[in-house]
């Protein structure tokens, strides 16, 4: 394999699309990913979330975000009545706090779900449901961020562990147009606790598990950008040491790197300008392949 190409379309002609070539790199990491992405595509699970291009258009907006999310705490507290929420300001990272910790605590980390009590007597669309929620949290904090395009096949198990070596390739740093993993676990990492301030969270889980899912970045971080980045979690782990020791993490711990592995770079005779025009058109993830 030495190419992942990413397929966008128009949600309603899938015969207009663009095809965005990424060449992999040559790491110890990549070999590990392709295995996870074929797993996925062997048993054909689905792209999870076809509509995870953000800021790239106008259709991913503010009120797509906030009416699913909406509607989907609905739905799931017309079953069981977990929320009792709802959301009017995208911005309000308190709720957000609150709706991902309801998530958190009741589908539990990673694959427990499977095991858990509160999904035996329900509909399957009641864990789906559940799910998605916590997607469109994320998709709130998303919102006015980084131009970006998500790739996640949640129904893959999430059973492969990161390795020391895998943990010396992390970066801080985004490049425009290279195509990095994903967070994987369930729960809050270093970089989310950073950035969000919350007190609802249940536990912290670095990054620990890897999958097949990653995301393309349109932007590129500044020296500057990424020193204020790493100098704002390296004083979190400081004045949470004890805390984190109590979860099993000591300073240093290698589980504690943050950011995320560079996988593939995009390939295009196109300027960074003809590139954004280009995809702006677009508002749906097709399909993802390996050659």
């Amino acid at each position: 394999m030495r190419y992942a190409t990413l397929r966008i379309s128009k949600k309603n002609d899938y015969k207009e699309y663009f095809d965005l070539r990424f060449k992999l790199l040559k790491n110890n990491f990549v070999p590990k990913w392709i295995d996870r992405v074929l797993e996925a595509q062997q048993k054909q699970y689905p792209i999870s979330e076809p509509w995870a291009m953000y800021n790239l258009s106008n259709t991913l907006d503010e009120k797509f975000i906030k009416d699913n999310l909406n509607r989907l705490i609905k739905e799931v507290d017309k079953v069981q009545e977990l929320f009792g929420i709802e959301l009017y300001d995208l911005k309000d990272q308190d709720k957000l706090n609150k709706i991902h910790s309801v998530f958190e605590e009741n589908h539990g980390k990673l694959d427990e779900w499977q095991k858990n009590n509160l999904f035996s007597d329900k509909p399957d669309l009641f864990r789906k449901n559940l799910s998605e929620i916590n997607q469109f949290v994320h998709a709130c904090e998303g919102i006015g961020g980084s131009p970006k395009i998500r790739i996640v096949w949640f129904d893959l198990p999430k059973t492969q562990v990161f390795d020391d070596s895998d943990y010396d390739l992390f970066t801080n740093r985004k490049t425009f147009g290279s195509l990095y993993h994903l967070y994987s676990d369930v729960g809050k990492n270093l970089e989310s606790l950073t950035e969000d301030n919350d007190d609802h969270h249940h536990d912290v889980v670095p990054n620990l598990h890897y999958s097949a899912d990653c995301v393309c970045y349109f932007s590129d971080d500044s020296e500057e950008q990424v020193n204020v980045i790493e100098e704002a979690q390296k004083k979190y782990i400081e004045r949470n040491a004890e805390y984190l020791s109590e979860k099993g993490y000591a300073v240093g711990d290698k589980k504690l790197t943050t950011g995320r592995i560079e996988i593939a770079r995009l390939e295009t005779d196109l300027t960074k300008e003809e590139l954004m025009n280009k995809i702006k058109n677009f508002n749906h993830i097709q399909s993802f392949f390996l050659s």
